[in-house]
């Protein structure tokens, strides 16, 4: 399985999308770092950070920001990585706008300029409001996500004709701009687990989506024999129910993060030194949580956080079981170059995976290991995302 391809082929914009992937790289690593360190409300504000651009430093700034914030009195150590979290996620914005750029730039079509200039420029006024305001002119934040993606899909309905992907820099366009939006909601709600859970798998979203924008880019499908072929086109549900059961337990796991339910199950293989522990599972995946109280720390008691943690392990085993299944079709049934290289790369992933899980547990739950674990995580779903465009784009022969 080749990855890249030589540079006659590759379409604009793929060494800009692949430098975009390397910053959702950062961005979840940062996040993941962040969660894990409780620092997701080391600025309780938004955008700034207790009123600073960056975060207060001197004596003088910390007491002025604590007579501010009585209820969260500055940590240090707490508000580097937030501040440094968003500005790589605002970083990784402007790589997804200039993807665009060169998606409307290649597009062959009559362009409204006069309506989307005028758009973009109240989505502009929009968001320099909410900046300049923060969270108590929240409306306009919304606003300004609803005016954008207004503009995308109106350019997105557009008749046009271009071998360079359009549509795909659109909707990543509008959906980190609507992850931006579910950072804000993150700390003005305090870490509701619904918020932190959905910005989560936006995260992985978007690295899964500007990956796919890559291997578009890079423009190299399999070639494969008539037989292999076919039997491809056969296996492609395999690959979809791969990539669905995948992120399901990416889902998860972000619930189980969420919710502070990692540390749950601190032994193995039992929980709780039980096969079968006691767990409350309508309290556990009640998603109907008040929005209000902070939940720094989580605020579900024991028997709820042990079914989420559970689930979490249950859903381990049937994504590894079934990614061997998948590993064993493309390896052995379909066995071509090609697939037999994916085949070993799933495996790989799998395995970093499921020993990084057990680290977890087994080094009572490191920052470090389970930052790598959210990383490798969202690798698995890179992977399985490769898998499914290489089964759905290959060309017979």
């Amino acid at each position: 399985m080749t990855f890249f391809n030589s540079s006659e082929q590759r379409l604009p914009g793929f060494k800009l999308a692949l430098v975009g992937c390397i910053f959702a790289v950062m961005v979840l690593g940062l996040g993941a770092f962040t969660r894990l360190a409780d620092a997701g409300l080391g600025c309780p504000d938004w955008p700034t950070c207790y009123g600073h651009v960056l975060w207060p430093t001197t004596d003088e700034h910390v007491d002025v920001a604590n007579k501010a914030f009585p209820d969260a009195p500055v940590e240090h150590d707490k508000t580097w990585p937030e501040m440094v979290h968003r500005y790589f996620a605002q970083g990784l914005g402007y790589i997804t706008i200039a993807l665009f750029v060169v998606a409307v730039r290649r597009r062959q079509q009559e362009q409204p300029v006069k309506l989307v200039s005028t758009l973009l420029a109240i989505n502009v006024l929009l968001t320099a409001v909410t900046a300049v305001v923060g969270e108590v002119m929240e409306p306009y934040a919304v606003g300004s996500v609803a005016v954008t993606m207004l503009t995308l899909a109106y350019l997105g309905f557009k008749k046009g004709s271009s071998t360079q992907p359009f549509k795909l820099p659109a909707f990543i366009l509008a959906f980190i701009i609507l992850q931006g939006l579910f950072g804000m909601w993150t700390v003005t709600l305090k870490l509701w687990p619904q918020v932190v859970t959905s910005h989560l798998l936006g995260g992985f979203t978007t690295f899964s989506l500007l990956w796919l924008l890559t291997l578009r880019l890079n423009n190299k499908p399999w070639q494969l024999s008539s037989s292999a072929h076919q039997q491809l086109i056969q296996f492609r549900r395999f690959a979809v129910l791969g990539l669905i059961v995948v992120c399901i337990q990416v889902a998860l796991g972000g619930w189980t993060t969420s919710n502070y339910a990692a540390v749950a199950c601190p032994d193995l293989p039992t929980c709780q030194s039980q096969w079968l522990p006691h767990m409350d599972f309508a309290q556990g995946f009640n998603i109907t949580q008040s929005i209000g109280p902070n939940y720094l720390g989580g605020t579900m008691d024991n028997e709820a956080r042990i079914a989420i943690h559970f689930s979490h392990r249950v859903g381990a085993i049937i994504t590894t079981l079934l990614l061997l299944f998948l590993v064993h079709t493309l390896f052995v049934r379909i066995a071509t170059p090609e697939t037999r290289t994916m085949a070993k790369v799933i495996v790989m992933v799998l395995i970093l995976q499921v020993a990084l899980g057990l680290g977890n547990i087994l080094f009572k739950f490191p920052v470090s290991v389970a930052v790598a674990h959210n990383l490798v995580g969202a690798l698995l779903v890179l992977v399985m995302v490769t898998l499914n465009h290489r089964v759905f784009t290959a060309r017979q022969l």
